[in-house]
């Protein structure tokens, strides 16, 4: 066990912003009080539903029902919904099920009870189908209108708070298109979950301690040499740039004369007069040794390296603010991982004690490098593989570790008392847990940190800070932004680069198509030419699946901004505001549905309401799968149906309107604006 560690000056800090983050989660915490969704029961869709199986219990006689509805498009089969009893389906078969159920589910849905929602019910092999009252096709676009922005919300995660860990740049480096989509992804997540009622917590994790002493050391060697035009965080993007350097080379073990070009340059004008190999070495191992005593001091709260420390995290923090502007996303909470120190630190600590986690000693080592031989004389592994792992053996010796399936550890504290990522990993499930009480914590976190997050989850239950039905810990992963051309993963600097570009050439593309439209302001130009570009940006990304990579051409940016621009977020904003130019330009109180005359629901109309009135059910499993697609395909199909439906069914015509397309107009608008709202995208005020 070791001993404690004074943090001084570092706890103060911590203890401070201890007292930030209790302020706002309260803030958060009033919020979400303050509102109360909609409940999801008693949507028009998940009534007639829930109506429909009452009725079928009541004549089956059971209790419950394996049963499922699907929504047909009336143009090709006559009706509204098909209803299946899948239980029954299995337990007889096809023919019996036809024989002795289907004539008792149609007479349970022919049932007065009914006669206000189900028109006609209708056989057709196993399905029974069930065609729709006009009036419950009314009242369900009044409900639409009655509730305009809280339609699609409910309160089917009531009882769910949820942490979203997502952005989580590296303070000191470049930010790339893996935090965008970070940001994206863990933004509209959040959104959804919100959506659904429950209590979201959202989390900028910045990495601002890790590695950190090279910055302290290396800032105060290097700070008179760099060039008086460099800002502060770009000095700080240079010390990483030099210590790179300097490793790779003494890594190729070659001299100066047969370095990288690049690297070559930058030992030159850093490191002077050191030429020889070995001689790079040594300056390299210095350099480290004294960085490892930076990190120290640090980390034991050293006034002279904490305030050096703040000032680089501000400087990289303004420097990130300038992304997120553009996005125009506000993270609740920016906490970097310096906060969980204390914590992480504790939970190992507690975790040795109750012998969950202990040192790996010199007798384990050799007893796991034995086992690891006896596999390889079995031809159960390789020479190769038997070495490598025996050097990460080696390497763990005496370093506190957590036990894992498989024979596997994760390592929690160095060998030498010290903290690593993994240390203050824990410390954040433990932190987060007392200060917000989650029932879900997600890290929406690139690919590549897939190993990662599986051994830390592990390594969670075994110390005891995550208990399996209590705590849900979940990674949400996605692929890299890769060039076109190649289908390379983009390196970071590339991937930025090409973001921003990206993001001001969208905004050129459609400044220029929006101003062609005429009767606009400047301002209203510009600000519609921003929202469409973020807008198609995103939509781009999350209608994808999010597994799958996104290509930038590089070189042909044009190219790139047509592609996203067909991805359909524009194209489903320009719907929603051909439904606000209509209600615009009708200039007057919408009727009231009760008010409304005789009317018929065409069969187009039919199908353009059913999926209005899906949207609630869509967000839902949207959020239960972590999957935005879900709500972006659906956006994009009523956007669809609603233009092929204004075309032929005009709202507006001889001064006169038919009020009840102009109700099912307010409803595609509000559908629209709200779906894309939780997809992050704005829809302007008129384009």
């Amino acid at each position: 066990m070791r001993e404690a560690i004074p943090m001084n000056e570092l706890a103060k800090q911590n203890e401070a912003r201890r007292h930030e983050v209790e302020a706002l989660r309260d803030a958060v915490r009033e919020r979400r009080r303050a509102s109360t969704p909609p409940a999801a029961g008693d949507y028009p869709l998940a009534h007639v539903k829930a109506r429909i199986e009452q009725a079928l219990r009541e004549r089956s006689g059971r209790d419950t029902l394996d049963w499922e509805v699907d929504i047909l498009d009336r143009t090709r089969f006559g009706a509204d919904l098909a209803v299946r009893l899948t239980g029954l389906l299995k337990e007889g078969g096809a023919k019996e099920y036809i024989a002795s159920h289907v004539p008792w589910i149609v007479e349970a849905l022919s049932s007065p009870s009914l006669g206000d929602a189900v028109a006609e019910v209708s056989r057709k092999g196993i399905y029974v189908n069930i065609r729709l009252t006009d009036a419950w096709y009314l009242a369900g676009v009044a409900s639409v209108v009655a509730l305009d922005g809280r339609f699609g919300h409910s309160d089917r995660r009531a009882d769910r708070t949820h942490i979203v860990d997502y952005s989580s740049p590296n303070v000191a480096k470049v930010l790339h298109a893996g935090h965008l989509r970070s940001t994206m992804i863990g933004h509209v997540l959040s959104n959804l979950y919100e959506a659904c009622g429950a209590l979201v917590y959202r989390v900028n994790h910045i990495n601002d301690f890790g590695g950190f002493g090279f910055m302290l050391e290396g800032y105060r060697r290097f700070e008179p040499h760099f060039p008086q035009e460099l800002g502060d965080n770009e000095r700080l993007l240079s010390i990483y740039a030099i210590r790179r350097g300097l490793e790779r080379t003494v890594a190729a073990g070659t001299d100066l004369d047969h370095a990288a070009e690049g690297d070559r340059k930058v030992i030159e004008t850093y490191f002077p007069g050191v030429t020889e190999a070995h001689a790079l070495r040594r300056t390299y191992e210095e350099f480290v040794a004294a960085s490892d005593a930076r990190f120290q001091r640090l980390e034991e709260g050293d006034p002279e390296e904490v305030e050096l420390w703040l000032r680089m995290v501000r400087w990289s923090l303004a420097d990130f603010q300038e992304f997120y502007a553009a996005l125009d996303i506000d993270i609740d909470f920016t906490i970097g991982e310096s906060f969980y120190l204390d914590a992480g630190n504790a939970a190992v600590d507690e975790a040795i004690r109750g012998g969950r986690a202990y040192e790996l000693t010199q007798e384990m080592v050799d007893r796991e490098a034995a086992e690891l031989t006896g596999l390889v004389e079995k031809d159960e592994m390789t020479p190769e593989v038997r070495d490598k792992a025996v050097t990460s053996l080696q390497k763990d010796l005496g370093a506190i570790v957590v036990p894992l399936k498989k024979g596997e550890r994760l390592v929690v504290r160095r060998s030498d008392g010290r903290s690593i990522y993994a240390t203050r990993d824990v410390g954040a499930i433990k932190l987060r847990r007392e200060l917000f009480a989650p029932t879900d914590i997600n890290y929406v976190v690139g690919q590549e940190q897939r190993v990662h997050f599986s051994r830390l989850f592990e390594a969670a239950e075994v110390m005891g800070l995550a208990e399996p039905g209590e705590l849900n810990l979940t990674h949400t992963w996605f692929g890299f932004y890769v060039d076109a051309a190649s289908g390379k993963k983009l390196s970071s600097r590339d991937s930025v680069a090409g973001v921003n570009e990206l993001l001001a050439g969208s905004v050129e593309h459609f400044r220029a198509k929006t101003a062609e439209s005429g009767g606009m302001t400047a301002e209203e130009i510009d600000e519609a030419a921003r929202q469409l570009a973020v807008g198609s940006v995103v939509f781009n990304d999350l209608k994808k699946d999010m597994k799958a990579s996104v290509s930038i051409a590089k070189d042909d940016l044009n190219t790139t901004i047509a592609g996203f621009e067909k991805a359909g977020g524009a194209y489903v904003v320009y719907s929603a505001c051909r439904a606000r130019a209509i209600l615009r330009k009708y200039d007057r109180p919408l009727p009231e549905a009760a008010a409304i005359g005789a009317f018929d629901v065409s069969d187009q109309e039919a199908l353009l309401i059913l999926r209005l009135l899906e949207f609630p059910e869509k967000v839902a499993r949207a959020a239960e799968e972590d999957d935005p697609a879900v709500v972006v395909r659906h956006l994009l199909d009523i956007a669809g149906i609603y233009n092929s439906y204004y075309a032929s069914a005009p709202v507006l015509q001889g001064g006169e309107a038919n009020e009840f397309r102009l109700l099912i107009t307010k409803s595609v608008q509000t559908v629209l604006v709200n779906g894309l709202a939780m997809c992050h995208v704005e829809c302007p005020p008129k384009i």
